[in-house]
């Protein structure tokens, strides 16, 4: 499951190279991709120095409550921006008319699990995986993976959000927080408010369904009674019956309010629903009711769909656009009046980052996690995990996609793709356009930022374009990482300090075929029963199943820059801060090569012990 993997850190640049990177943005005017006399309409350029992002390093402005940014959304009245993170937090801005985000002070620009300083105490916000705004601007809702639940605020006039009171403030699928108990919730990991805001929906990934919501015109939350509370795939819950659902993970409803769409990673799929005017779901008969990768559901037969992880419907209701994690792709599909959904035919079906699918060839889509379109209904953006990037696309009035030429055509952390070289992008995750178009923002779960960037809203005149250069041979041979080991691999965590240091720990151990950066993630062992073909976390449904062991990954990563040959580090057994607790542990290893080449993971067993 990509989006609960937490991604929380990234190798940092030295201090010599942050401040040459503050003094380029200063002298160049920031992080150009086109230049702005020339910049054609959609065209993203960030904004110079430490204006072009927000996060606790540098060389950003400074941000609070970013570790693990997932989701960032901008209000319907463009003056707020707000940044749920996988560290339990939402962040509030201010938007300024230019687009630039200023932090409120002090608690009111943070809302936290655990009200640790300087943030105000919220509930139900363990891994705040993504959050929207109502369209009449007056309620936020923030939907929590760990906490299995959707946390419900007021908004004011000024953008500062308050929790609501009680069980009102939260709806959990224990009714654990204390919130209102709720059905089809586990694992929450996208919420949706229709235009009309008379409805709300959650996607719920461990629950392998879309959640139904009527919302009062105080921005409260009530579940639909009965069957008509939820669908999910296999009708457990209590909930409908429904297909191509597993793994839900994110939701979307049509500008008209009558179709609403769900994008499923398990089932690589989207599902198609009819909307009643009370906000009721109805899935479409027989295969109008789903698109997957392989027409499996029963679904039709898509391409491009791998782990479909986003979706959004186009402002005008004519298309919609699958971001799909491991197609490194984005699916394009023409809507009809009634909300079914077919795909365009060809290579103008899908846009991959190898042009495998078969698709239109494109670049910066490794690990595609988020697609939205412009307000004006002219440009297409993609966060991509893997790519630490965002592309950039043109949409024609027939909803086919073209990314732009050159560096236009994508802004990445290391300007690799070829794309223009960006900051604070390192795991891009969620990307948004502002109402009027002229700022775009990108929630980055490695940088623990959000990137900010200008949007060129008008047509422009470009000059002819520089004789392309000779090409050269890429890169293209993977690193060999081997011999992962720790020494001793049971050990005490370290009471306070950074994750590694020169003494005091377990020895880690490998070795390099060439000189990369080696990033350290930490998987808890923990029980677990099998069920549906997986490893789950025990519950009453699955009591029966056989006995397992599965891996949750650890908030929080460190990198080591590795030489070819051995390489050794010493880790202290802590993350972001925080010591491991006793247990039985895996440290997964990837190395990445100068060139972006990454090699295949390698994990190593450990246990923490007793002090």
């Amino acid at each position: 499951m990509p989006f609960a993997t937490l991604q929380s850190s990234r190798p940092r640049p030295s201090k010599h190279a942050a401040l040459m990177a503050v003094l380029a943005g200063c002298l160049l005017g920031g992080v150009m991709v086109t230049d702005a006399a020339t910049a054609a309409t959609g065209d993203l350029i960030q904004k110079p120095g430490t204006a072009g992002c927000l996060s606790a390093v540098g060389p950003c402005s400074p941000g609070t409550a970013l570790g693990g940014a997932g989701s960032v959304t901008v209000s319907p009245d463009g003056r707020s921006a707000y940044v749920a993170s996988v560290s339990g937090t939402v962040a509030v801005f201010d938007r300024a008319s230019d687009g630039t985000l200023t932090q409120k002070p002090g608690t009111a620009g943070c809302i936290s699990e655990t009200g640790a300083a300087p943030c105000t105490d919220g509930k139900a916000l363990d891994n705040a995986i993504s959050v929207t705004v109502s369209p009449d601007g007056k309620s936020a809702y923030i939907a929590s993976y760990v906490s299995d639940a959707v946390a419900v605020f007021d908004r004011g006039a000024d953008g500062a959000l308050t929790q609501k009171p009680g069980t009102a403030g939260c709806i959990s699928e224990t009714g654990a927080g204390p919130c209102a108990d709720g059905t089809a919730l586990d694992d929450t990991i996208s919420v949706t408010v229709t235009p009309d805001g008379k409805s709300a929906y959650i996607a719920s990934q461990g629950s392998d369904a879309v959640a139904v919501f009527d919302r009062a015109a105080d921005g409260a939350l009530t579940q639909k009674p009965g069957t008509a509370g939820c669908i999910s795939d296999t009708g457990a819950g209590p909930c409908a019956d429904g297909t191509a659902l597993d793994r839900a993970s994110s939701v979307t409803v049509s500008p008209d309010g009558r179709s609403a769409y769900v994008a499923s990673q398990q089932s690589d799929a989207v599902a198609v629903f009819d909307r009643a005017a009370d906000g009721a779901l109805t899935q479409k008969p027989g295969t109008a009711g789903c698109i997957s990768e392989t027409g499996a559901g029963p679904c039709i037969d898509g391409t491009a769909l791998n782990n479909a992880t986003s979706v959004t419907v186009t402002p005008d209701g004519k298309g919609a656009y699958i971001a799909s994690f491991i197609s490194d792709a984005v699916a394009i599909f023409d809507r009809a009046a009634d909300g079914a959904l077919t795909q365009k035919p060809g290579t103008a079906g899908c846009i991959s980052d190898t042009g495998a699918g078969p698709c239109a060839d494109g670049t910066a889509l490794d690990r595609a996690s988020s697609v939205t379109v412009s307000p004006d209904g002219k440009s297409a953006y993609i966060a991509s995990q893997g790519s630490d990037a965002v592309a950039v696309f043109d949409r024609a009035p027939d909803g086919t996609l073209t990314q732009k030429p050159g560096t236009a055509g994508c802004i990445s952390d290391t300007g690799a793709g070829p794309c223009a070289d960006g900051a604070a992008l390192v795991g891009a995750r969620s990307v948004t356009v502002s109402p009027d178009g002229r700022s775009t923002y990108v929630a980055s779960r490695g940088s623990d930022a959000v990137a900010v960037f200008d949007r060129e809203p008008l047509p422009a005149p470009r000059p002819d374009p520089p004789q392309p250069r000779p090409p050269v041979a890429p890169d293209t041979t993977r690193p060999l990482l081997s011999g992962l080991s720790l020494s001793p691999t049971r050990f005490r965590a370290a009471r306070r300090g950074p994750s590694t240091a020169a003494r005091v720990g377990s020895r880690v151990s490998y070795r390099l075929s060439e000189p990369a950066t080696v990033r350290f993630r930490v998987e808890r062992a923990l029980p677990g029963r099998r069920a549906r073909g997986r490893c789950a976390k025990p519950r009453r449904s699955n009591r029966r199943g056989k006995r397992c062991t599965r891996h949750i990954t650890v908030p929080g990563a460190f990198t080591h820059s590795g030489k070819s040959g051995q390489n050794t580090l010493t880790f202290r057994g802590r993350l972001r801060g925080r010591e491991l607790r006793r247990g039985r542990y895996r440290l997964r290893a990837i190395a990445t090569d100068p060139s972006g080449n990454q090699s295949q993971q390698k994990r190593s067993r450990f246990r923490i012990g007793r002090r």
